[in-house]
């Protein structure tokens, strides 16, 4: 039984159709794709380049609500819903610091791909948790999905060779699905403004203690660097991750989610053009499974 909250999320809410938000979507993941390149560009520790990403994107959608009629922000959600957005924040600010660790250990592709395997535990965890049962060809666009992924990461002649990076990248799927499963929960519940502000601050607040752990939070010392964490902030943070949010809420969990895989892509070839991490025959062919297992999902 779908939730009634899913419900009036893809129903009621903002006006826009599946197709808009897939196009969204897929924007949205672009967006986030080109982030890879900033985090090897900043000057500052993973844990610093992180906080600056949150914190600059929090400024980001202040300064946005500020213009908004106060009503349509509504930022007093319940004593309920504000403990699950706080914690949606907290497990978003691990999986970004998690992510830009595991940047620094592997290459662009791996870190990507890997992070981002949170589809069918999405779909799963909707299905399990919320009785939000995905379609077949939902499912199997999932498992074409993940294979390409798979593929894509050497998998299985490369079993037992797990690297640093990877498992770190692993570790942030985990923080991430637990992000989205979250915030999914809320749909239609509260505000997609109040969502987004709510875990902005939660994320920006963990994300400070995790930098004082290694130091205390350092800042950009060059322009490049402070560049990069602007781009990060602003381009993959408040645009890529605020579209994403907004629009998975308003589509299938299965089919919506799996659309996440797009950003990976984008990260892989990204790093092809700049780093010169030319993708492997095994990169290529996951690459071309996981854009055929996109388009699978759209249709479903």
């Amino acid at each position: 039984m779908t939730s009634p909250s899913l419900t009036l999320s893809m129903t009621t809410r903002g006006g826009m159709s599946r197709t808009q938000c897939f196009l969204l979507l897929i924007l949205a993941q672009v967006a986030i794709g080109v982030g890879p390149l900033m985090v090897r560009q900043v000057d500052v520790g993973p844990a610093d380049s992180a906080f600056w990403r949150l914190s600059l994107s929090l400024l980001a959608w202040v300064g946005i609500a500020l213009f908004l009629p106060r009503g349509k922000v509504g930022l007093k959600p319940g004593v309920k819903a504000a403990s699950l957005l706080l914690g949606a924040g907290i497990a978003f600010a691990a999986d970004l610091t998690t992510y830009h660790f595991a940047l620094m250990h592997t290459a662009i592709a791996n870190a990507t791909f890997l992070a981002n395997l949170s589809p069918l535990l999405v779909a799963l965890g909707a299905w399990a948790l919320f009785g939000e049962k995905p379609a077949r060809r939902a499912l199997l666009a999932l498992a074409v999905a993940l294979m390409g992924a798979a593929i894509m990461t050497g998998f299985p002649h490369k079993a037992g060779m797990i690297a640093w990076g990877d498992g770190l990248a692993l570790i942030a799927c985990l923080f991430y699905t637990l992000y989205l499963l979250l915030t999914r929960r809320l749909a239609g519940a509260v505000s997609d403004w109040t969502v987004i502000l709510w875990t902005s601050f939660g994320s920006v607040a963990a994300a400070l203690v995790l930098a004082a752990f290694r130091g205390g939070v350092t800042f950009p010392h060059s322009a490049g660097g402070w560049a990069a964490v602007l781009g990060l902030g602003l381009i993959s943070q408040t645009m890529g991750q605020g579209l994403t949010l907004i629009t998975l809420a308003r589509l299938p969990a299965a089919s919506g989610s799996l659309m996440l895989l797009a950003g990976p892509v984008v990260a892989m070839l990204s790093g092809w053009a700049v780093y010169g991490e030319t993708p492997g025959l095994d990169q290529a062919l996951g690459g071309a499974v996981i854009l055929a297992a996109l388009v699978l999902a759209r249709r479903g």
